[in-house]
């Protein structure tokens, strides 16, 4: 064969491929890089184009929790059918540290998509894309870069209250102490849920609420029902970063009849116990005179809200069963803060402003006349 006959068979083929390229080539992207081959027996040339990088969107930044990551190309232009793409990543933009490379993708319609396995967090990746048809394998795409962000764990929220077999008002306050957590997390909220099953397949009351100082609360806004048990848990939620705790140990608790102290207490708008939950039922203590709530002025010029929480809480513990000097001593010691003093000569209670006052079996609210 003479040399003037394989320059021209060259030329030909050459030819073709560029005809192919000008037939097939996208408008849109006129720069894509083209390779061409010789298809066997056919006759025919192959071209086929660069896929074009879509998604994700170069340099974004993507939450550890949001994985596993999908990469999306636009289809390469090819004179071939069955065209197949070739993903590849890697820690750096030279592809010498591949780390998953995503082989023999069929094509999608206009876009082709290939779901990574998990990646390491914290880290920056690059990747890119190629075809191949027909024995032509064209070459990769522009590279792209994207971060996953740190690991971020939120270990379930631990209850302090109300425990299993708790009786408790029909507004209890649920609390739970603040979930711990690991790596760079975002503001915590807590979604409590009070169900009457276990399974939570019904839920009566929810609730989502930020977090506190060590210890995250949730009252419901109306009352459960009397006499009956109720399921509860709460869930740590970082929504910013998309990371969600494990549902807190499931608890229970059983409504009980509302005390007079708890009424007076809703009229007041606080919670008669917001912290742990004193034993016993009530029913052992009668309120006398004086109860309505009202503002007072002390024996030394104080005005203030009658009946006063401390008051309040200390009738309630009468109510549930408690001598006077144990539901001082209850009260000092799960922290609700009294200055109460008993006398138990006169049957008298003093705080700061006023006197609870046993009279005919009853607790009557009298007003300090001085000091």
């Amino acid at each position: 064969m003479s040399d003037r006959f394989v320059r021209l068979s060259f030329a030909l083929a050459l030819a073709i491929g560029a005809a192919a390229c000008s037939k097939n080539s996208n408008p849109a992207d006129p720069s894509a890089t083209m390779a061409t081959t010789t298809s066997g027996t056919e006759g025919l040339t192959a071209s086929i184009a660069a896929p074009r990088p879509l998604a994700p969107a170069n340099n974004i930044q993507i939450r550890n929790a949001d994985q596993p990551v999908t990469l999306v190309v636009r289809n390469a232009v090819s004179t071939k059918s069955g065209v197949t793409y070739t993903f590849e990543v890697a820690t750096d933009s030279a592809f010498a540290a591949k780390v998953q490379t995503k082989d023999a993708v069929a094509e999608g319609t206009k876009q082709t998509t290939v779901r990574l396995d998990a990646l390491a967090p914290a880290t920056g990746y690059y990747w890119h894309a190629r075809a191949t048809s027909s024995g032509t394998t064209g070459v990769f795409g522009p590279a792209y870069g994207f971060t996953v962000g740190p690991a971020i764990t939120i270990n379930p929220p631990v209850p302090i209250a109300p425990l299993t077999g708790a009786r408790t008002s029909r507004r209890p306050v649920l609390r739970v102490a603040n979930a711990t957590r690991t790596g760079p997390a975002g503001a915590i909220t807590y979604r409590f849920e009070i169900a009457p099953a276990s399974s939570f397949s019904s839920i009566v009351a929810v609730g989502t609420n930020a977090e506190g100082i060590n210890e995250t609360g949730f009252v419901p806004a109306a009352d459960l029902p009397v006499d009956t048990t109720f399921y509860w848990r709460a869930t740590a939620i970082d929504a910013a970063n998309g990371v969600t705790s494990a549902p807190s140990q499931v608890q229970s608790f059983t409504t009980s009849q509302p005390s007079a102290a708890s009424l007076i207490a809703d009229q007041l708008g606080v919670a008669l116990w917001p912290g742990p939950q004193p034993p016993g039922s009530p029913g052992h203590a009668a309120l006398g005179h004086t109860w309505n709530v009202d503002y007072l002025t002390s024996f030394d010029g104080v005005r203030f809200l009658s009946p006063r929480l401390e008051v309040l809480q200390t009738f309630d513990l009468l109510d549930r069963g408690f001598d006077p000097q144990g539901a001082i001593d209850w009260m000092k010691s799960n922290g609700y803060p009294t200055a109460a003093v008993y006398y138990p000569a006169v049957l008298a209670i003093g705080f700061r402003y006023e006197y609870l006052a046993l009279v005919n079996a009853a607790w009557d609210l009298v007003l300090r006349a001085g000091a």
